[in-house]
């Protein structure tokens, strides 16, 4: 599907109608969005408030405002040098592009496009949606007055558990059917993340077998209920202002609000394509994917994400969007980011591959030309590969009691990550690494392990440690997703009700208290009601003298720092505890209860 586009020309005929961009890792997606919408305010003369660029987090909302600023400051200062008689330095072929004529009339829209960049729309596509929403007034349908709220997943776990047991009193005989917890919030979760999909099987046990359809009944009834909680409350989720805003574009004044739409965006563009999801397609191609309609589409992602499902991504949708006869499909095809053996080890390994669906095969790239050279070597010159495979085999490996050849989990795992350090301190004694015009002995922070899965993070470092390579873990989430904010979350918990005993225990095996299981096993009551002693003095302290008293009293009165610091990785945890604890006495009043704190960490979390 995707070996045979066209590379994309950053400085061609600037596209009209629909355009799709495939833009593999590294190859400058960001950089060629922002040098299209300075294209289109400066060749076009379209406002920059007629711009519309649509991401999906709030950190790529704040990363693209920022290059797109950018360029068009630069794009001036060019400008008005080739005014003055300077042709643009360097090798910037937007630059040059943008001064090879009419030069004046440009600057003036550069400058202009500066003046009211407060007015250009960069946003994710939920603020997408509430922003649009609030100009529909009554077309749309909804609480015009309701909350946005995202409570985390605590909603869906409490109906998932009020569910269940309703099931097993209304069925007993059929408690063997149910699905746990777990599962019932997955599978619920996968539903109410992607609006408008199409559950299979039915709830009718002829179309599949009594357990499937059960657990599709009970799907449809954990959604059901959620709806009616929130309408209770008067909140809206993400994904609500999402089908609120296709359901209005459709209804009966949906064709006059498009073309208000139209009227104010005249470009729009779409990043990170291939995480949307069919709600999201139908919004974007209501309002802006008719060719006709005058407004210009650009869509740009990868489709070797959406096989993952990324943020709800559904890869059928990529397809059908891109697939559709009007939509030009180009290519971003150099790679700014790896080294030429990197690349060409890859192509080597995966040319003729296909990911998730025979559309989306493996796509070459071309290495800048500052890469082609880098490579690493060892001390005495030699070179190293690019992409190495590396295979952990012995007859020594534990295998399965069957007599047959595959090798037991745990003693694969022990295998692999023995052999990963080794790897890892051969690098550190014998490679040299590419900086600037020398090189350099490998360090450890040169040096990246990526893991499939979290859990698997302590048991690399550990074995790194004992071939004395130094580690740590990074999480890629935000401190208020890490195990530090669930601390916090615990405690307040039990601090809003120091009576209650379930509380109680769970913040004596945290951080805060630091019991071990087998001592919360043994615990009396005498050593339970010294923990709640605790609790309910740190909530008098909140109450009485305010929120810094309160951070202070838990510091000094659970040794919690002596505690985490004694820990693998308890640098890190402590810096995020102490970070938490900055964020919520920043933001919280400086008096209120738990109750207070809590909604703030809540607040928090939604925000980030």
């Amino acid at each position: 599907m995707s070996a045979d586009l066209t590379p994309f020309d950053l400085t061609g005929p600037l596209p009209r109608g629909r355009l799709a961009i495939e833009a593999s890792a590294g190859t400058g997606k960001t950089y060629a969005l922002a040098a299209l919408a300075t294209r289109y305010v400066l060749e076009a003369g379209v406002p920059v408030e007629e711009l519309v660029v649509v991401t999906f987090t709030r950190i790529a909302a704040a990363e693209l405002t920022d290059r797109v600023r950018i360029r068009l400051a630069e794009a001036a200062d060019a400008l008005a040098g080739k005014i003055a008689g300077h042709e643009p330095a360097g090798d910037d072929e937007l630059l040059a592009h943008l001064c090879a004529t009419d030069e004046i009339r440009r600057l003036e829209r550069a400058r202009a496009a500066l003046t009211d960049f407060d007015a250009a729309t960069i946003t994710t596509i939920h603020g997408f949606a509430q922003q649009v929403l609030g100009t529909l007034g009554t077309a749309a349908r909804g609480d015009a007055d309701a909350l946005l709220a995202d409570d985390g997943g605590e909603l869906l776990r409490q109906v998932c558990s009020d569910v269940l047991v309703a099931e097993a009193l209304e069925r007993p005989g059929a408690s063997a059917m149910l699905p746990t917890q777990t599962e019932l919030v997955r599978f619920a979760r996968d539903v109410i993340g992607n609006p408008g999909i199409r559950t299979v099987p039915g709830p009718d046990p002829d179309d599949s077998n009594e357990s499937a359809a059960l657990r599709r009944r009970m799907v449809d009834r954990v959604v059901t209920e959620i709806e009616r909680r929130r309408r209770g409350s008067g909140t809206l989720s993400f994904d609500d202002l999402l089908t609120q805003l296709r359901d209005a574009l459709a209804g009966p004044a949906g064709s006059g609000a498009r073309d208000a739409l139209r009227r104010r965006f005249r470009v729009a563009f779409i990043d990170e394509f291939q995480d949307t999801d069919p709600v999201q397609w139908e919004i974007f191609s209501s309002l802006f994917g008719d060719v006709d309609s005058g407004t210009t589409l650009v869509l740009v992602g990868d489709p070797k994400q959406a096989i993952y499902g990324f943020r709800g991504a559904n890869v059928h949708t990529y397809l059908e969007a891109v697939g559709l006869p009007e939509t030009q499909r180009h290519r971003l095809d150099t790679n700014w980011r790896s080294d030429f053996s990197v690349l060409r080890g890859l192509e080597a390994l995966l040319t003729g591959a296909t990911f998730g669906d025979a559309r989306i095969g493996f796509q070459p790239v071309t290495v800048a030309d500052r890469h082609v050279g880098r490579r690493l070597e060892r001390r005495g010159g030699a070179s190293l590969p690019g992409l190495s495979i590396r295979l952990a085999l012995g007859d020594d490996l534990a295998r399965l009691p069957t007599g047959a050849q595959p090798i037991t989990a745990p003693a694969a795992k022990e295998a692999i990550f023995a052999d990963l350090a080794i790897a890892v301190r051969d690098l550190l004694e014998d490679a040299m690494i590419p900086d600037g015009e020398t090189r350099r002995p490998v360090r450890p922070d040169d040096i990246a392990v990526l893991v499939s899965a979290h859990a698997e993070s302590p048991e690399i470092r550990d074995a790194l440690a004992e071939v004395g390579v130094p580690a740590v873990i990074a999480r890629g989430e935000t401190v208020l997703t890490s195990p530090a904010a669930a601390q916090w979350r615990w405690l307040l918990e039990a601090v809003a009700q120091p009576a209650d005993p379930r509380r109680a225990r769970t913040v004596a095996i945290g951080w805060f208290i630091g019991w071990t299981g087998d001592r919360l096993v043994a615990a009396d009551d005498v050593a339970l009601a010294q923990v709640q002693e605790d609790l309910h003095h740190w909530s008098e302290v909140l109450v009485a003298r305010g929120v810094p008293d309160f951070f202070r009293a838990v510091w000094s009165g659970s040794g919690v720092a002596a505690r985490v610091l004694a820990s693998a990785d308890g640098d890190r945890s402590m810096t995020d505890l102490d970070h938490l604890a900055e964020l919520i006495a920043a933001t919280a009043p400086s008096r209120t209860g738990p109750a207070g704190l809590l909604a703030t960490l809540d607040q928090l979390t939604i925000e980030t």
